[in-house]
């Protein structure tokens, strides 16, 4: 039988129970975090007229009542083949909350370099525990990530600028933080509630945290490791599985679900057992994004750093196959094309910091203006809004080229906290 074909409908011909799986645009472009989804209400459909003209409609996820009126038939991408849940239906099975930013990222930051610094301190303690040969103790965990957690409901991009900051601890002390913070801002993304939220965060700081026990020198070897060697390193999970479970702290199964399955990946091509689709935990699901981001934007010992823009465009490229394509929108979504934190040169030559992203306009975000044209310092920053800012000669301002962290002696960890 003849797969259904995505049928294009233009907005003003949109009803409350059809299934849009594809727009006129980028998603990027929008502020609608989930390729795919069904519209739910008249404000959905106004608000998806503020955007595109026409969309895409697939027919089979639509309500069966509704008399969609064909315009346009449309090729569709390829059907990889993996039996799931669609994202849609999984997520109305949850406590979904729609937030909003309560702060300015600029405000922010000291609330969340506190609540990293404390994490930094307890996991410090953590691996303090472990080298000594003592049970791992994980009781004040929580103390630490609820902060953390708060921070990234009021505004997510404060804790994104320290996540992404490449500070000298080791990368696999790094990387558990970093983690953390990651897998909390795609949970918020897709509206899952604080209590997940705090949940997810702490998966994500004990994800790692077998590889404490491994022999430093096979973590750190900078040439390819044999099979033997990558069967040892696959172990941690093993490791990272017992040290939670030997804890007098006893875990939610999600989070244990979350350690044991973040090397699964969405085609089946994963470790330790292959699941594919959503057979593989939300959490888990979840933290692959986060782990995968995170490793490959990161200085290894074996591999340079990749560029965030180039990370972002491979993670799209992998998504069906290595990770879920509704969670990589939704990662890529709130981390923008130009993350907060981001050093950033205009057209007009000064440098600034991306301070704030504006929805639908990703390539136009708001920057904080800190050297003027000549790369001389401001006294006092100003903050433009690319998006609807012109110069005294009625031009817009663009982003010329982002640039790495120290260029012009600039740091933008040490600008605010």
């Amino acid at each position: 039988m003849a797969q259904l074909q995505p049928q294009k409908v233009y907005v003003h011909q949109l009803q409350p129970g059809m299934y849009v799986s594809g727009l006129d645009r980028p998603w990027l472009e929008t502020p609608f975090y989930l390729q795919g989804f069904m519209i739910q209400s008249s404000e959905q459909i106004q608000k998806l007229s503020f955007y595109c003209d026409y969309v895409y409609i697939d027919i089979k996820k639509s309500a069966a009542d509704l008399n969609i009126a064909v315009v346009h038939k449309v090729g569709h991408s390829a059907n990889l083949g993996h039996a799931t849940t669609p994202f849609s239906t999984e997520l109305s099975t949850r406590k979904i909350t729609e937030y909003t930013d309560q702060t300015a990222v600029t405000a922010e930051l000291p609330n969340a370099n506190r609540a990293y610094e404390a994490i930094r301190t307890e996991f410090d303690d953590m691996a303090s525990t472990i080298n000594q040969g003592r049970a791992l103790d994980i009781a004040n965990l929580k103390d630490v990530i609820n902060p953390l957690v708060d921070s990234v409901i009021r505004n997510p991009g404060a804790s994104i600028w320290l996540a992404r900051l490449k500070c000298q601890d080791s990368y696999t002390y790094r990387h558990c933080l970093a983690v953390a913070i990651w897998c909390a801002v795609i949970g918020r993304q897709i509206g899952l509630p604080k209590k997940e939220l705090a949940r997810l965060s702490t998966g994500g700081m004990l994800l790692d945290i077998g590889k404490l026990k491994l022999p430093p020198q096979l973590l750190n070897k900078t040439t390819q490791l044999s099979e033997r060697e990558f069967n040892l390193i696959k172990k941690h999970v093993d490791l990272s599985l017992k040290m939670t479970k030997d804890s007098a702290q006893n875990l939610p199964d999600s989070v244990i679900d979350m350690i044991a399955y973040h090397h699964e990946r969405y085609n089946g091509k994963g470790y330790p057992s292959g699941l594919q689709g959503t057979n593989i935990p939300l959490y888990a699901r979840i933290a692959a994004i986060a782990d995968s981001y995170d490793a490959i934007t990161s200085k290894r010992v074996y591999a340079e750093p990749i560029p965030h823009a180039t990370a972002l465009k491979k993670m799209y490229e992998w998504r069906g196959y290595d990770f879920q394509p509704e969670l990589i929108e939704a990662f890529i979504q709130t981390v923008g094309v130009y993350p907060v934190g981001s050093l950033v040169e205009l057209s007009s030559a000064e440098v600034g910091i991306v301070v704030k992203e504006n929805p639908g306009k990703r390539l136009r975000p708001h920057v904080l203006v800190v050297l003027d044209s000549n790369k001389k310092h401001l006294v006092e920053f100003t903050e433009l809004d690319l998006a609807t800012f012109k110069s005294p000669d009625n031009k817009s301002i663009d982003i010329a080229r982002t640039l790495e962290t120290g260029a012009y002696g600039l740091d933008p960890e040490k600008l605010y906290i």
